[in-house]
């Protein structure tokens, strides 16, 4: 007979936490796991318990072992009809499921290769294990290869490295498995509609899958999205006045997850995201226009570039759009893995991407701000190397597209250049790493980042405080004033 949920009195989803060894999984804080939960499910204060469960658990931390097991009693909770706010044990899922999110971005993951690279450093010397993704990190490629062999080095140097890859392999398997069960919470009026502001559980859902994108996987989830929504039904007057109108209505998490998710060769998606993209709904538009972009790449059509561009014309930006549509997770902003995953269209959506860039970085914080400024390094002067190049002459003639890189990197305020890696990440294609150093080297002054304040202050955007500065390298004078205004 299986234990009491303590939480209903009855056998339900917690059903067996108080039979596992938590502390054993986690040592530090592993006996707070099973009361957690319970407050999960059906606690006074849900958000708080999802809070201190995310610090024991969070990759790379010592508690992280725990995450697969964890994930299982989170996707029973939020599949209860009795839980109160299924949302809460998806958002701690996501965290769980995806504890490196940009490593995802711009190309999708290859389960396969994953196995295999956990299985190599599960029977390799640790010691090995570490040099050799250090060497990889070393001699990246690219971004997203610096960044995943980063993730893993970071892992691998903690004394239970090894174990912490395994278990993130792990919590991957476990939702996957429950994939048919976390579908169900696509359909239905209560999981689809936005109460007093929160995500309802569809959309979790959504961001959870797209998280999830082996073929197997993809496929059924795929499936399920376009099944729950209208997506696929051409529209019609007698649908437009149907009770459940409302409720069909396409999720722009649910665009997200299909361009995350869905391949070129899906031609009905393709389709369908394109009466999207022209439906004038501004946020479903973008997020279809970004869908479409993902899943075709270099072969992207010239009008979603377009409607990209005019989203990020509109009064909301590219960072309102991008946060309608994409995850939080972790440290990392929505409109930075929109930014990152726009890469695969590679020289195509070059341009897009540097238009982007500065509202980009003007929004990013912590992890999210050296993310997006060593994928838009990356994007004007080629792949950071072990051999830090030397810093360009100061009369050098930096082209126009590098120059506004260096803009908008230049234009983040202090703190976060104190709170993230934006110096160290600029110091690798030789760049000053100091602040105040890059900003002179970019020809910013203070008192454009004074004048850049007032306007704010004003409710101005400050473009028209910008100045070059005359008395800095040679590059300052004309090509900045044309650039950003000012100068003749």
């Amino acid at each position: 007979m299986g234990t009491m949920d303590a939480t209903t009195g009855t056998a339900g989803p917690l059903q067996g936490v108080d039979d596992i060894d938590w502390g054993a999984l986690a040592p530090e804080r592993g006996s707070e796991i099973p009361e957690l939960l319970r407050g999960v499910r059906g606690g006074d204060d849900p958000a708080r318990s999802v809070a201190t469960l995310y610090d024991i658990l969070r990759f790379p931390g010592a508690g992280y072992p725990a995450a697969p097991t964890a994930s299982g009693f989170l996707v029973d909770i939020a599949c209860d009809p009795e839980t109160a706010d299924p949302g809460q044990a998806l958002s701690l899922l996501l965290e769980l499921v995806a504890p490196t999110a940009a490593d995802h971005f711009p190309r999708r993951l290859d389960l396969e290769q994953w196995r295999a690279d956990v299985a190599w450093a599960g029977s390799t010397d640790v010691e090995t294990v570490r040099g050799q993704y250090r060497t990889w990190r070393d001699e990246a490629g690219d971004e997203q290869q610096y960044r995943r062999m980063s993730s893993r080095l970071d892992a691998v140097s903690r004394p239970n490295g090894v174990t912490l890859l395994e278990a993130e392999l792990a919590t991957y398997d476990a939702v996957r498995k429950r994939v048919p069960e976390l579908v169900a919470l696509l359909t239905g009026r209560g999981n689809r509609r936005r109460i007093a502001g929160s995500v309802p559980p569809a959309e979790w859902v959504c961001y959870l899958l797209a998280f999830l994108p082996d073929a197997e996987t993809a496929q059924r989830s795929v499936t399920a999205i376009t099944a729950a929504s209208s997506l696929l039904q051409p529209p019609s007057r007698n649908q437009q006045q149907s009770p459940r109108a409302e409720e069909s209505e396409p999720l722009s998490a649910e665009l997200f997850a299909l361009g995350a998710l869905a391949g070129p060769e899906d031609a009905t998606v393709t389709v369908a995201l394109a009466h999207q993209m022209t439906s004038g709904h501004l946020y479903n538009t973008f997020a279809a226009a970004v869908a479409l972009t993902v899943i075709h790449g270099s072969r992207v059509p010239s009008e979603c570039l377009t409607r990209i561009a005019e989203g990020g014309r509109t009064r909301v930006g590219y960072h309102g759009l991008f946060e309608d549509s994409w995850p939080h997770c972790g440290e990392i902003q929505p409109e930075v893995l929109g930014f990152l995953a726009l890469e695969r269209g590679g020289e195509r959506t070059r341009r897009t991407r540097l238009d982007m860039a500065p509202d980009v970085l003007a929004h990013s914080e912590d992890a999210g701000s050296g993310i997006a400024a060593g994928a838009a390094l990356d994007m004007v002067l080629g792949p950071r190397t072990a051999a830090r190049t030397p810093v360009p002459e100061e009369n050098a003639e930096l082209d126009t597209e590098t120059l506004e890189v260096l803009w908008a990197i230049a234009e983040l305020p202090e703190p976060v250049w104190t709170e993230s890696d934006v110096g160290a990440t600029v110091a690798a294609w030789g760049l000053p790493g100091d602040r105040a150093e890059f900003r002179a080297f970019a020809g910013v002054t203070d008192g454009e980042e004074e004048n850049d304040r007032a306007a704010g202050d004003n409710g101005g955007s400050g473009d028209e405080g910008r100045q070059p500065d005359t008395a800095g390298p040679a590059r300052s004078g004309g090509l900045f004033a044309r650039l950003f205004g000012g100068g003749s």
